[in-house]
């Protein structure tokens, strides 16, 4: 008999371990999180001003002008500085907002995106400047920001290709109508991989061009509020959903582990009870 029992209760403090350990690996729900950020960098290529750029100033064109010169414009956020190693990217939407337009234009604009894919800086060129009229010719560029031919001016840093390089797949797209002050918003499956990317390699992360389709059409522009821009509630926006990797919870398997083993513990043979 007292065999019997000792078995007995080894076998409750096995059935417990093997209760505990299958409860153990079962994971919690996965914590989904939305976090809005602001733009890093923002500046503005000029094709028929290739010494000329805008770093820090607070508009960045895209489309031609005038003559049918494109302006491109670049812009990029820090995505491994806000959201966690490892967390699962589900969703991506880029926000800007419309400043104004090239002068007559009443034709929406298709403006792409594309995964830059060199490394760049935007510099202090525009730095100070507040008003937008007349900046559509840029600024004469100061190291180290981007213009038409280089990633970084007077650094010996050229574009591969000028005008910038980036991928030619178009990461997503979007109609751009006139009305100043409108929010415009760019959100895609591949925008969702371009960001996943850039968290998981960091030094990857050189951000978006923004093309517009017409951009050697003239008077075809388009003009975004920056980062530098006065009111906050006009700047530049990314907007990133997130889960992070489900981990295990293992309270409650521990609680009936040691509820089960204090059970057995606890029970005594008929040789323990006969010799008191």
């Amino acid at each position: 008999m007292t065999f019997r029992f000792r078995a007995r209760g080894a076998s409750i403090a096995l059935a417990a371990l093997m209760t505990c350990a299958a409860l153990a690996a079962l994971p919690t729900d996965a914590a989904a999180v939305t976090v809005v950020l602001g733009a890093g960098k923002v500046s503005t290529l000029f094709q028929n001003q290739p010494d000329h750029s805008i770093g820090k100033g607070p508009a960045t064109f895209v489309g031609g002008d005038a003559s049918g010169s494109p302006r491109r414009g670049l812009i990029d956020f820090n995505l491994a500085a806000n959201i966690p190693a490892g967390a699962t990217i589900t969703d991506v939407q880029l926000t800007l907002y419309l400043a104004g337009v090239a002068t007559g234009d009443t034709t929406p604009r298709e403006i792409d995106l594309h995964r830059i894919t060199a490394d760049w800086a935007h510099g202090p060129t525009g730095l100070g400047v507040t008003q937008i009229d007349g900046t559509d010719q840029g600024f004469p560029a100061i190291a180290p920001s981007p213009t038409w031919y280089d990633r970084r001016y007077q650094q010996n840093q050229p574009w591969a290709t000028p005008g910038g390089d980036f991928a030619t797949a178009v990461s997503a797209a979007s109609m751009i109508g006139q009305t100043a002050g409108s929010a415009y918003s760019w959100s895609s499956p591949q925008m969702v991989a371009d960001a996943q990317s850039m968290l998981d390699a960091p030094s990857t992360n050189q951000g978006w061009a923004l093309l517009n389709v017409d951009e050697w059409s003239a008077n075809s522009y388009r003009i975004f509020y920056t980062q530098a821009w006065d009111d906050t509630s006009l700047r530049p926006q990314l907007q990133v959903s997130y889960v992070l990797a489900a981990v295990p919870e293992p309270a409650t398997g521990m609680l009936l582990l040691g509820g089960l083993i204090a059970m057995a513990l606890r029970r005594r043979t008929p040789t323990e009870k006969g010799s008191q």
